[in-house]
């Protein structure tokens, strides 16, 4: 796929099994993990990383029956730039440049948050995206140009992370201080000439 080849990903990294279409029809806009409300990313495709082996604590925490152990869903917008790397190594507080809810982090849980936080979101729309994915455009085999959008789906370490209502606009947006309770588990991509109606539940 030249999309994904533009990311510089290989079909090594992928476990095509769980790809899934969120922009096909009788997709429920919301379920839960780990007890918690997953949003799911309505008009976006998950090309499914493959991540079966790579934890050695194995893979209960990708489940989807709510068992202990599981950890819920979140999302990270990113530019073209950064997938690779992601893929590669998971979010790094290295790459942190903005940390506006480091004082509210450090009023809920106190100055062991006082470190730089990445940030994932409740919500592919209007969480992660718009706001903090970039644009980029792929010259397809017919010669014709797309535009697409990239974000992570992730799983997240339950109570790893402080909760905030900015600076996502819609749902919650989670900060995190150890890159290790995050895992990327997939790579979501939006043609954005392609225009899909979606709801969200917020509640």
């Amino acid at each position: 796929m030249p999309v994904l080849s533009f990311l510089q990903l290989q079909p090594v990294d992928f476990d095509s099994r769980y790809n899934l279409d969120y922009a096909k029809g009788g997709i429920p806009a919301k379920l839960t993990r780990a007890g918690l409300p997953y949003y799911l990313p309505i008009g976006w495709y998950r090309h499914a990383l493959k991540v079966d082996k790579k934890y050695k604590d194995g893979s209960v925490w990708l489940g989807s029956s709510n068992a202990p152990g599981e950890w819920p869903v979140a999302f990270h917008g990113t530019n073209s730039k950064a997938v690779r790397n992601i893929s590669d190594k998971g979010l790094l507080t290295s790459s942190v440049v903005r940390d506006r809810m480091l004082k509210e982090a450090i009023n809920q849980k106190g100055e062991e948050v006082n470190r730089p936080g990445l940030y994932v979101a409740t919500h592919c729309n209007g969480g992660s995206h718009p706001y903090y994915t970039e644009k980029f455009d792929v010259q397809t085999p017919a010669e014709k140009t797309k535009t697409f959008q990239v974000v992570f789906q992730c799983r997240v370490r339950p109570d790893s992370y402080t909760i905030h209502t900015a600076p996502v606009k819609v749902g919650e947006a989670w900060r995190v201080v150890d890159p290790e309770a995050v895992r990327p588990y997939g790579i979501l991509l939006k043609n954005t000439d392609i225009k899909v109606e979606f709801e969200e539940d917020d509640n």
